[in-house]
């Protein structure tokens, strides 16, 4: 198992001029399955499928998201006419946000289904599901509340499940700094529904997947209010939980996330003025010593 991950920061219109964050490992079995999984995709050399996805940086005002949501949905409507029925003028619009979201669900389909969709078999469709993709990424940037950094990898297949000792591991505390494992699934988790209430969504997917995708967050929660809004929720849906085959205690509708790894730092104001001025996530590679 290796001890550390360096994530490189840089900027777009200058690649030479980068940040390093580093990262120590924490020491469980889940986090050795993890550093399997993303050597996997560095072996595969699948591309970092976001690399603009740096939230609460100097770059993205409210102005440039909602252009690149409605571009991009603009997009997608060149290629398949009416994929989209509405412009988004409003970044505080949740149920617009909501319902963009879920045509995004309703045509990507679960984790890898997208691969036998006709919808994207067509000489345009790597485009369309490009576009469509920026879209959701986009929406969950205006609906994200404090600093953070996705690293994703949508080329790398989603098909590694959550064990039952693996949902021991998962917390809803969040540390400044921390790495944790990222939602895999398609669809809106518990949190997400709860904290949202949409009415728009087009399934309830737990927690169920993981892959080497990750995030970094840069605010810190005791997790104690997320956690009795989720039991609420739980409360007032246990119908439609068991209709979709959940009981109200299963294991799989935990909360949060896994910890992975802890920032090294000495200062956190000098972390995030230093991390608001990068617009791109340039590599990431995991090693045995501090460099």
């Amino acid at each position: 198992m290796k001890n550390f991950l360096t994530l490189r920061l840089s900027k777009i219109d200058d690649s030479s001029e980068t940040f390093d964050l580093l990262f120590k490992f924490e020491n469980n079995q889940f986090t050795k399955k993890w550093q399997k999984q993303f050597l996997l995709s560095q072996q595969r050399q699948d591309p970092i499928s976001e690399p603009w996805a740096i939230y609460g940086n100097n770059f993205w005002t409210e102005e440039k998201i909602i252009d690149h949501i409605n571009h991009n949905m603009q997009k997608c409507n060149e290629i398949k006419p009416g994929l989209f029925d509405c412009v988004l003028t409003d970044i505080n619009d949740q149920d617009k946000l909501n319902y963009i979201h879920s045509i995004f669900e309703i045509n990507h389909g679960q984790l890898d289904e997208w691969l036998s969709n006709p919808l994207f078999q067509t000489p345009q469709g790597s485009e369309l599901r490009d576009a469509l993709s920026k879209v959701n990424q986009a929406v969950h940037r205006v609906e994200a509340t404090s600093m953070k950094i996705r690293v994703v990898y949508f080329d790398t297949p989603k098909t590694e499940v959550f064990s039952n000792h693996d949902y021991k591991l998962f917390t809803t505390t969040q540390q400044f700094g921390g790495l944790y494992t990222l939602y895999a699934d398609v669809g809106k988790n518990l949190e997400d529904l709860a904290e949202d209430n949409d009415q728009h969504h087009h399934d309830l997917v737990p927690n169920l997947h993981w892959s080497s995708d990750f995030v970094v967050r840069f605010s810190e929660t005791d997790g104690k209010n997320i956690k009795k809004i989720v039991s609420n929720y739980i409360k007032d849906n246990s119908q439609m939980l068991q209709d979709k085959g959940y009981s109200t205690d299963d294991v799989r509708l935990t909360s949060g996330a896994i910890k992975l790894a802890s920032l090294l730092y000495q200062d956190k104001r000098y972390i995030i003025d230093k991390v608001k001025q990068f617009d791109n996530i340039q590599s990431v590679f995991i090693h045995d010593k501090a460099e």
